[in-house]
């Protein structure tokens, strides 16, 4: 049995230290990264929970002034998946190839929107994804553990050319992949939307890579969950909402759809609605707690690690704490690696 990191972000692992490193290496002048480790730490890391999700989406932006260039951004994802193994006995590192594709050329003082699709996918989005590989490549022959890649996708989905070009760039590289992911945060009526658009990019790319996990039941209620089990997920990020309905957990238990649950990014990013949960919905236990009671299979992530200020042993600790059956919790860990091994 192996304790392994089911749902961790490149975006939010790049911790202070390696920040500082790469951007000593590579004479990044940003005035960010003019000062202490601690100091920087005080920039990245949330300070207090808030039902603003912008407040931790601005943390993500600072971190990304250090993609300069590809080599750098190959360095930073290097420290970060040589962070993430020595965190765990190995992990799923999701991927955000069109933000991290878009922010390179923002910082090259490019408009992204004026890069032709093609053009963005094969000068710019296919190099960022082969310098990323070779750093999980490389970083697991150095610490010999297990490290699985996911493509995320993002819900806002900014251009449908640039997507369906990136897409048919990335199949070609489906056998370095583990699946994909659908991700992003969301403001206004629908906070988890899922565009048409989208939906079209993914039913084009779940041919090379089929496995499929969605953000769901974090910002919205439990009828974003029911929404995404029907595009027939295997996994779901986050899904704590899914507690507000028996039919929900029900389905979930049936069709053995695995929720991917960070409890530290919930206590952060959605204070207002744990609190409301608990109160409601779980008689007084945690959301984690509550659905292995309601036999759906559950894993842990650390999701976002340096604006939560965490860690994925930390994680197993507030899960221990909480009162969560931590043999179940490692069994259907096991049980999701397993499927992700195929």
């Amino acid at each position: 049995m192996a304790w392994f990191d089911l749902h961790r972000h490149l975006e939010g692992s790049h911790s202070p230290r390696a920040l500082l490193k790469v951007a000593g290496e590579f004479g990044i002048t940003h005035a960010l990264f003019g000062r202490s480790e601690a100091e920087l730490a005080r920039e990245l890391v949330l300070a207090e929970p808030s039902d603003d999700a912008t407040k931790f989406y601005a943390c993500i932006v600072k971190a990304r002034a250090a993609y300069v260039s590809i080599p750098a951004v190959k360095a930073l994802a290097l420290e970060a998946f040589r962070e993430a193994a020595d965190d765990s006995d190995g992990f799923e590192m999701r991927l955000s190839l069109f933000s991290m594709t878009r922010t390179l050329l923002e910082n090259q003082k490019r408009v992204w929107r004026d890069v032709k699709p093609v053009e963005f996918a094969e000068a710019f989005a296919r190099p960022l994804l082969l310098a990323v590989i070779e750093a999980r490549d490389q970083a697991q022959r150095e610490k010999n553990k297990p490290m699985l890649l996911r493509l995320g996708l993002s819900r806002t989905f900014e251009s449908d050319s640039h997507y369906v070009a990136l897409g048919e760039m990335v199949k070609e590289h489906a056998a370095s992949l583990v699946g994909l992911d659908v991700l992003g945060i969301v403001t206004g009526v629908d906070t988890e939307p899922l565009p048409e658009g989208l939906l079209r990019v993914l039913e084009s790319m779940r041919r090379s890579l089929p496995d499929l996990t969605i953000h769901a039941g974090e910002f919205a209620g439990h009828a974003s969950v029911d929404r995404t089990l029907a595009l027939q997920p295997r996994g779901v990020g986050h899904g704590v909402h899914s507690v507000q309905s028996n039919a929900t957990l029900e389905r979930l238990a049936k069709e053995g759809v695995t929720l991917e649950v960070c409890p530290t990014s919930n206590h952060l990013l959605i204070p207002s609605a744990l609190a409301a949960l608990k109160r409601d919905h779980t008689q007084g236990a945690t959301p984690l707690v509550a659905l292995q009671k309601a036999s759906v299979h559950c894993v842990l992530g650390s999701d976002d690690p340096t604006p939560m200020g965490t860690s994925f042993t930390r994680e197993r600790e507030v899960a221990r704490e909480s009162g969560v059956d931590l043999a179940k919790l490692e069994a259907d860990i096991m049980r999701r690696w397993r499927e992700l091994s195929r």
